[in-house]
């Protein structure tokens, strides 16, 4: 069964000596299949609207993002995975380097905290840190 969540989405991103963050807050749901769970949400972004699914499994975070621009991003720490960025002006291949994924996660209280620290490489020359951290808790919180 789903559940209503309020989620707070918080990314860094370093690239160089250039430092970038952004804060927003999203409605999306949560839902427990076995022993993931998934969290769902949309945004507006200035290119147009985006789906993300957020699966979160004991070893291993996966982000599909849908929409204006698309990828499937995999998260587990120590591993590099490769992906496709694509968006309305063109695909570009990338690879993600884990550094970290933080869980906290209360089932019982539905809220919770991720956090994913990694590494991206666009374009094999550009490598750019970034901190992604999610808190969720139930919307009627």
């Amino acid at each position: 069964m789903s559940s209503e969540i309020e989620l707070k989405i918080d990314s860094r991103i370093e690239s160089g000596n250039q430092k970038d963050s952004s804060k927003q807050t999203v409605n999306g749901s949560i839902v427990e299949k076995g022993e993931a769970l998934y969290i769902r949400y949309e945004e507006d972004l200035e290119i147009g609207k985006v789906s993300t699914t957020v699966k979160i499994d004991q070893e291993q975070v996966t982000v599909i993002r849908r929409g204006a621009l698309s990828m499937r991003q995999q998260f587990a720490p120590g591993h590099v995975s490769e992906s496709i960025y694509k968006t309305p002006f063109g695909s570009m291949p990338m690879q993600i380097r884990t550094e970290r994924i933080e869980q906290l996660v209360d089932r019982e209280k539905n809220k919770g905290r991720l956090t994913l620290r990694y590494l991206l490489y666009l374009e094999e020359d550009e490598t750019q840190r970034h901190e992604l951290t999610l808190t969720w808790k139930g919307a009627s919180q």
